[in-house]
Parts: structure tokens; C-alpha cells; sequence
């Protein structure tokens, strides 16, 4: 499976026309948050109609700079992993959105314990923990991609202990801007693809069970 993985979107899609022919050669696109800039359904709905008019299967958190209507916006149209598992391509997707608390104060934060419930109820569907991919927007917490400008980790206990626990294939994560990129934590690969506002995104192919990915630009 050839997904197109797109984080920290901020409403802005004026990059997307540039990469029409990559989305016609992917099989699917994952959002891992901040679909909107501090907006809500009016923002989301925008954003998830015109990805949509692509005709691929399409799955996203909400972000901590998206206001509670996103998450409804994601509901309606059945493309949640909130706290929920949805089977595509033969992989078995759980996410969880919102970040941990943030200097200054954004619209959707939650604790470490409301991570671990939130991923525990999504996982609690799984038949088995073969072909699963997490999809968080708070990156796990020691890695290379949650460290912020001062060189400082600021990632999830919470999903680093999901991610050794449950040695998902991948974790997609996104929040942290600058510090987009590739990582390995046990068996599992990490990506964050970097903010699409400015451009990033990336193409990851998924063969049985090995792992290929294109970090755009």
C-alpha cells in the first residue's frame, strides 16, 4: 500500500495542486493533525471535501490546533482514528489526536493518562497487532522527532510506551515542525513528514511489512 502522509495542514492547501500526480499514484492518505488553523467544521469540512475529490481512502486525528468540530467533521465522514480502529489496505490504523499541553494554551490538549485511555480504547478492537500503524499528533517522547528549537524532547510517554508495548510497523506523528524526519524505536519506523503549509509531506510504501519511504521536498 502507497500511502500520501500530510501533517500540521493549517487549513492551507495552496501546496496541493503541486503534488496531483503523487496522490494519483497513492493508495490512500493519513492526516496526523492540525487539519485546521485554530478553526473548526467550517475549516475541517473545507480541508476533508477537497482531499476527498481525489476518490482515496482518507484517515486523520485531529490536532491540538483544532477546535472540538474537527473531530465531529472527521466522525460524519467515518475517516476518525481517534480512539478508533479502521482496517484499509490491509493495515490496521489507531490513532490518537491532540497534544500534550503546549507554551500558551491551544484548543486541544489532554494529559498522559487521556493518551493511554484513548489508544487502549482504539487498540482494544485490534484481532490481532499484525500490519498495525499508529497515527498520533504528539510524537512519542525521546526521539528525534520531538525535540523543539532549544534541543529539548517534548514528546508522549504515552505513545512511546503504545509503540514499545505494541510494536506497531509504523508511527506517524506530526506537531513538532522542525523536527520532521525519519526514526526507528524497537521494530517500529517513525515518520513525521513535516508541516504540508510549507510543502512537506511524504510517500510511504508498505509491502509486506517492509517499509519504503520519499520525504518531500
Amino acid at each position: 500500500m502507497k500511502l500520501l502522509v500530510l501533517a500540521d495542514i493549517h487549513r492551507d492547501l495552496n501546496h496541493l495542486f503541486c503534488i496531483e500526480s503523487v496522490i494519483s499514484e497513492c493508495d490512500g492518505i493519513i492526516i496526523a493533525g492540525d487539519i485546521t488553523d485554530f478553526g473548526g467544521d467550517e475549516q475541517a469540512r473545507f480541508v476533508i471535501s477537497t482531499l476527498t475529490t481525489y476518490g482515496k481512502p482518507l484517515l486523520a486525528v485531529p490536532g491540538n490546533c483544532d477546535l472540538p468540530g474537527v473531530e465531529d467533521v472527521l466522525q460524519k465522514n467515518k475517516i476518525n482514528l481517534h480512539g478508533n480502529k479502521i482496517d484499509c489496505g490491509g493495515l490496521q490504523f489507531v490513532g490518537v489526536g491532540g497534544s500534550l499541553p503546549c507554551p500558551g494554551t491551544t484548543p486541544n490538549e489532554a494529559c498522559e493518562n487521556d493518551f493511554r485511555d484513548i489508544l487502549e480504547k482504539g487498540v482494544s478492537g485490534l484481532s490481532s497487532q499484525d500490519n498495525l500503524v499508529l497515527v498520533t499528533h504528539q510524537p512519542a517522547w525521546g526521539g528525534q522527532l520531538d525535540i523543539d528549537g532549544s534541543g529539548r524532547h517534548t514528546g508522549s510517554r504515552a505513545v512511546r510506551e503504545f509503540i514499545e508495548q505494541h510494536q506497531p510497523i509504523l508511527a506517524i506523528s506530526g506537531h513538532m515542525h522542525e523536527a520532521y524526519g525519519t526514526d526507528k524505536l524497537g521494530a517500529t519506523v517513525l515518520i513525521n513528514p513535516g508541516p504540508f503549509r510549507q510543502g512537506r509531506y511524504a510517500v510511504v510504501e508498505i509491502k509486506d511489512r517492509q517499509i519504503q519511504i520519499q520525504l518531500c521536498p
